[in-house]
C-alpha cells in the first residue's frame, strides 16, 4: 500500500491547502508548498480530505475527527466493515470470522478503525480536575514542552512536532473557555511533561524547583501518575492514536527510571491499543489521508522495535505476533529533509523484520551456521546506513545544526554491535581452550571483537549523554552487560589463550569507571556499579598472575600520563565549528524552539560562562497567552568530535583524545580523564562472597546473568 507519487500525481487534483490558497500544487504528498510552510500534516488529497460542509468550513483537528468517521464506502459496504454493528460490536473481528476461509474470493479486507477522543467537562470528572491542579501555570508548561521538543522527543521521535504544537495551543484555548477537554490528548500532554522533567538542564531544573517548590523527580512522578490515573477514566472502546502515543511515552518514562518490567507491561497495552485500531495491518478499505497512514506506520515502527528489544532484554516472549502483521514502513517524507529524525527507528524495524522472518526469536540462533548467517544479515544492514551514520567516516557536517543526529549516530552504532553480540553471548560463557572446536573458537574471537567495538562505541555514547541525559538507561545497562560478558569470557578461558586480554581488562576498567559516575542517578545504576565492581574484581584477580598485575599497573600509568598530556594541549576552534544553525531550517532546533546564539569568540567551558545572545520569542505561546518565556539554553547535548555545544550552551573546543586502548579506531572522548590510578582513589576490593538476590535487587529481573555462567552469582542463596 505504499503510494507511488509518480503513479498518482496525475490522477488527483491539487491538495486542499493549495486549492484554498490558489497555488500550483505538484500533487505529491506532502506537496511542495505544504512542506515549505511546515504544515505537511494538513496536505490532503481527494476523498481523504474532509469537505468544508462536514466540518463547518474549518479543520477542527483531533477534537472532532469526522472526516473518516462519517464517510462510508457505499460501493462495497458489508456488515463486517462497520465496527459498531454485528459481531464486531461483541468483540469479534472479520479476521476471526473468516480465519478458516482461504479462498481468494473470500479474502477479508482490512478497514481503518474509528478513532474516538473522549471529551469531558472538568466539573464532571474529578480525575481530570485533580490532574489540572497538578499541571503548572502556562509559562512553566511551555518550558517543559519546549524542552521536550528540543531534546527529549528526538530520542525516539514518537510525536510529530508541528501538529502537536497546533493541538497544544488549541487545548489551552479550550481550557481557557471552560470547554470539554479530550482525555486522550490531556493524557499525552501530562506524559510529555513527565518525560521532559526527567531530562532537564541545570537552568531549567533550577527554575522549576525554585518556582514550583518541588524537585524535578517529584514533579515527573506526579505528572506521570496523573496521566495514568486519567487514562483509566477513558471508557473501553474509545481507541485513538493518541492513546498509543501516550502509552509509548509511559514506556519511555519507565525505561528512564530503569523500571523495565513495568515498561514491558505498558508496552503490551500500547500494542493492544494499536491492534484495536488495526495499525498492525495496512488499511485497504475506507478513506484515510496520507498523513494518518504515515503516523500509523511511524507508531507501529516504534512498537515493533521496542517489542523486540525490551522482550529480548528481559528474556521474555515477544508481544507481537509478526505472522499477523502486514504494515509498511513509514516514508519519512513529512520533515522534508534527510535524514529524518525517525530514520534510526525505521532502520531497526527493517532489520528486525528480516531477522524475525528468518529466525523467529533471537533465542533460536544457536548453531554456528545460524550465528554466521545472523552476523551476515546484520553486517549487510550496517552497510546500508547513510553517510551521516557511517561507521568509518561519518558525515558530521550537520551535527551543529541538528544535534540529534549525534545521538542517533551513537545509538545506531551501539545497537548494531549489541545485536551482533546477542547470539554470541553463549559462546563467550562457554569454557574453551585452544583444543575447542574451530567454529566455536572463531565465533568467540568475533564475540570479543564485537564486545570491544561495542565498548568503544559506548565510550562516545556515554560522554554524549552524561550528565544531562544520565537517565538514558540503555547506555547504562549496555555498559554493565557488555563488561559482564567480557568478565565471563575471561572466567571461562581455561588456558589463558583468549586474544586481546589487555584490551579486555582495559574495557572492563573503563566500564567500572563509567558506572561509578552514574551510581547516584538511580538505584539500578548504583546496583549495577556495585555488582560489576565485585564481578570484575573476582574475575580479573582469579585470571591474572602477578606478572599481568604488574603489566596492568604499568598500563594504568602510561594511560594516565598520555591523557594528562592531551588534556594540557591548548584547544583550538575553527570558524566552521562556531557557525550557528540556520534560522527556520526544518529539523534544526531553531525551527521549533528558540536557539541560544553563541559568540564566535566564546571561551572553553573551563575558562568562563558562555555568552548568549538575546532569546527570540517563544513559538509555543499563542495569541491568547503571554510570549517570550525563556527557553532552555543550548542544544541539551554535550559536544562531539569536531566541536559542538556543551549542556549549558557553551562551545566545546577540544578534540577528544585518542582512545588509549586503541579499540579499532573508536575514540574515547572522556571517561578515562577522571580515572584514578590503582594507588590512589580506586575503591578497596570487596568481599568475594556469592552475590545473592538481595545484592542484585531489581537488576535480577533485568540482567540475564544465567547465560553468563558466573558460578559465584547465587540468587537463591541466603538473603
Amino acid at each position: 500500500m505504499v503510494e507511488s507519487p509518480k503513479e498518482n500525481a496525475y490522477s488527483r487534483s491539487a491538495c486542499a491547502e493549495c486549492q484554498r490558497r490558489k497555488q500550483k500544487c505538484n500533487r505529491e504528498w506532502p506537496c511542495n508548498h505544504c512542506q515549505k510552510r511546515k504544515v505537511a500534516d494538513k496536505c490532503r488529497f481527494g476523498p481523504g480530505q474532509p469537505s468544508p460542509d462536514k466540518l463547518g468550513g474549518k479543520d477542527t483537528g483531533r477534537k472532532r475527527q469526522l472526516s473518516h468517521d462519517d464517510l462510508t464506502d457505499s460501493g462495497e459496504s458489508s456488515p463486517w466493515d462497520d465496527g459498531d454493528s454485528g459481531f464486531e460490536a461483541l468483540g469479534y473481528t472479520a479476521s476471526h470470522l473468516f480465519s478458516g476461509l482461504t479462498a481468494p474470493e473470500r479474502r477479508v479486507k482490512t478497514t481503518a478503525k474509528k478513532q474516538r477522543q473522549y471529551f469531558m467537562d472538568v466539573a464532571s470528572c474529578p480525575q481530570l480536575a485533580r490532574a489540572l491542579q497538578l499541571l503548572p501555570p502556562r509559562p512553566y508548561t511551555d518550558s517543559l514542552v519546549q524542552n521536550f521538543l528540543n531534546n527529549v522527543n528526538y530520542h525516539y521521535y514518537i510525536i510529530y512536532p508541528p501538529s502537536f504544537l497546533d493541538e497544544y495551543r488549541e487545548w489551552w484555548a479550550m481550557r481557557s473557555d471552560n470547554k470539554p477537554l479530550g482525555l486522550q490528548w490531556t493524557c499525552l500532554l501530562f506524559m510529555v511533561c513527565a518525560c521532559s522533567a526527567q531530562y532537564t538542564d541545570v537552568e531549567l531544573q533550577r527554575k522549576l524547583e525554585v518556582d514550583l517548590g518541588e524537585t524535578t523527580q517529584k514533579l515527573t512522578e506526579k505528572y506521570h501518575n496523573a496521566a495514568r490515573e486519567l487514562h483509566s477514566v477513558i471508557p473501553v472502546g474509545n481507541n485513538h492514536l493518541l492513546n498509543v502515543q501516550s502509552l509509548l511515552h509511559s514506556c519511555y518514562w519507565y525505561k528512564s527510571e530503569a523500571r523495565f518490567v513495568e515498561c514491558w507491561h505498558v508496552l503490551s497495552a500500547a500494542i493492544r491499543e494499536a491492534q484495536e485500531l488495526g495499525i498492525h495491518q495496512e488499511a485497504v478499505a475506507g478513506p484515510m489521508s496520507e498523513f494518518e497512514r504515515e503516523m500509523r506506520r511511524r507508531v507501529w515502527c516504534v512498537l515493533d522495535t521496542w517489542d523486540w528489544q525490551i522482550s529480548a532484554l528481559l528474556s521474555r516472549p515477544m508481544i507481537i505476533d509478526r505472522t499477523d502483521c502486514d504494515v509498511g514502513l513509514p516514508s519519512l517524507k513529512l520533515e522534508g529533509y534527510t535524514p529524518s529524525p525517525l530514520l534510526h527507528m525505521k532502520l531497526q524495524s527493517e532489520l528486525i523484520t528480516k531477522l524475525a522472518n528468518r529466525f523467529g526469536l533471537p533465542k533460536n540462533v544457536v548453531a554456528p551456521a545460524d550465528v554466521r548467517e545472523y552476523q551476515s544479515i546484520i553486517e549487510a544492514w550496517m552497510k546500508t546506513f547513510p553517510p551521516t551514520y557511517d561507521f568509518e567516516d561519518a558525515d558530521e557536517g550537520g551535527d551543529m545544526q541538528r544535534p540529534w543526529m549525534v545521538l542517533h549516530r551513537h545509538y545506531l552504532h551501539t545497537m548494531s554491535f549489541s545485536m551482533l553480540l546477542d547470539p554470541i553471548r553463549a559462546y563467550l560463557a562457554k569454557p574453551m581452550t585452544t583444543d575447542s572446536q574451530p567454529d566455536e573458537l572463531n565465533i568467540r574471537s568475533d564475540g570479543i571483537d564485537y564486545s570491544l567495538k561495542l565498548m568503544g562505541a559506548l565510550y562516545g555514547f556515554f560522554d554524549h549523554v552524561y550528565p544531562r541525559d544520565a537517565k538514558f538507561h540503555f547506555v547504562l545497562f549496555c555498559i554493565f552487560d557488555t563488561a559482564a560478558v567480557l568478565c565471563s569470557a575471561l572466567m571461562h578461558d581455561e588456558d589463558t589463550s583468549i586474544a586481546r586480554r589487555d584490551d579486555i581488562l582495559g574495557a572492563i576498567d573503563g566500564a567500572v569507571n563509567m558506572l561509578r559516575r552514574l551510581n547516584t542517578v538511580t538505584i539500578t545504576a548504583k546496583t549495577s556499579y556495585e555488582i560489576l565492581l565485585r564481578v570484575s574484581q573476582r574475575v580479573t584477580r582469579a585470571s591474572s598472575s602477578s606478572t599481568s598485575n604488574a603489566a596492568q599497573g604499568n598500563r594504568y600509568h602510561r594511560k594516565r600520563s598520555r591523557l594528562e598530556e592531551l588534556a594540557l594541549t591548548p584547544p583550538t576552534i575553527s570558524q566552521s565549528q562556531a557557525e550557528l544553525p540556520i534560522s527556520g531550517d526544518p529539523g534544526s532546533v531553531g525551527s521549533y524552539v528558540p536557539y541560544g546564539s553563541l559568540a564566535s569568540n566564546a571561551s572553553p567551558p573551563s575558562q568562563g560562562p558562555p555568552v548568549h545572545a538575546a532569546t527570540p520569542a517563544n513559538p509555543l505561546s499563542a495569541a491568547e497567552g503571554p510570549t517570550g518565556y525563556p527557553a532552555t539554553s543550548g542544544t541539551g547535548y554535550p559536544a562531539t568530535s569536531g566541536g559542538g555545544l556543551n549542556m549549558d550552551g557553551s562551545v566545546i573546543l577540544a578534540t577528544p583524545p585518542v582512545n588509549p586502548l586503541s579499540m579499532n579506531g573508536y575514540a574515547n572522548p572522556g571517561p578515562y580523564l577522571n580515572m584514578a590510578t590503582p594507588t590512589d582513589d580506586m575503591p578497596q576490593p570487596l568481599e568475594f562472597g556469592n552475590i545473592t538476590q538481595q545484592d542484585l535487587g531489581d537488576l535480577a529481573s533485568l540482567w540475564n546473568y544465567e547465560s553468563l555462567n558466573l558460578d559465584f552469582i547465587n540468587p537463591q542463596g541466603p538473603v
